[in-house]
């Protein structure tokens, strides 16, 4: 990483707020509340079971409906019931998948996304959870090809953005990863963390001070309650001192 303007105890906050924004994301994405409402989700989808016990698609309700409720053993359980009763199954793949990936066997976990891939190919969520994973995994390339294959389908989905915009900071790939957080903002131009990285990029790799500052200045004012923002506007201060 080249060097810039500011102290060294600085600039290594830039990948630090890159990788939080990105496991932020990455966490937030399909994850829910686990009370009362996914108990009752439970009960729902364990009473569509027992009315057809001899369909694979309860069964592949049900796991999603134990996956938000935080209980994985049972997901993991019920999924492989659904493909028990329909070999071709592909959602019930993809909710293995998410289990396996919540317990950490990510092998496991790759495999049954590439699964379910190969059963349903435009079952396009499937690359945005495939990308999570191997970002997990710090295999950013396969990641960020599985992000460039939601985007295709979806390019208006500023999650997938923001994340591949991560993947490529993380290869050191800084250019790329400014157009995707550009990208972002044009989508949604109210995102903290993408202004927040965008300002950090644009300063410490690109020594521009006119569009760090303004990104900064931008993130600091969408958001009063930013973690470590005396730091930030400690770098605002630093930045606005080059001049």
């Amino acid at each position: 990483m080249s060097t810039a303007t500011g102290t060294e105890k600085e600039k290594p906050y830039l990948l630090e707020i890159l990788v939080i924004s990105g496991v932020i994301l990455l966490l937030s994405f399909g994850s829910y509340a686990r009370n009362r409402v996914w108990n009752s989700q439970v009960d729902l989808q364990l009473d569509c079971v027992k009315k057809s016990p001899g369909k694979a698609r309860p069964y592949t309700n049900l796991s999603f409906s134990y996956i938000n409720a935080g209980i994985y053993d049972r997901a993991i359980e019920t999924a492989r019931k659904a493909i028990q009763l329909d070999a071709k199954a592909a959602y019930a793949y993809y909710n293995l998948s998410i289990a396996y990936q919540k317990i950490e066997e990510f092998d496991k976990a790759i495999a049954m996304g590439k699964k379910a891939l190969e059963i349903d190919p435009e079952m396009y969520m499937g690359h945005h959870s495939l990308a999570g994973i191997y970002f997990e995994n710090h295999r950013y390339e396969e990641a960020a090809e599985e992000y460039r294959a939601f985007l295709k389908i979806y390019p208006y989905f500023p999650n997938a953005h923001h994340l591949l915009g991560v993947v490529y900071a993380g290869q050191r790939r800084f250019a790329q990863a400014i157009a995707e957080f550009e990208k972002e903002i044009a989508i949604d131009p109210y995102h903290v963390l993408a202004h927040l990285n965008l300002g950090q990029i644009y300063w410490y790799e690109f020594h521009n001070r006119q569009k760090a500052l303004y990104h900064l200045r931008t993130a600091l004012m969408l958001d009063p309650f930013l973690p470590e923002r005396n730091q930030i506007r400690g770098l605002v201060r630093t930045i606005e001192g080059t001049a």
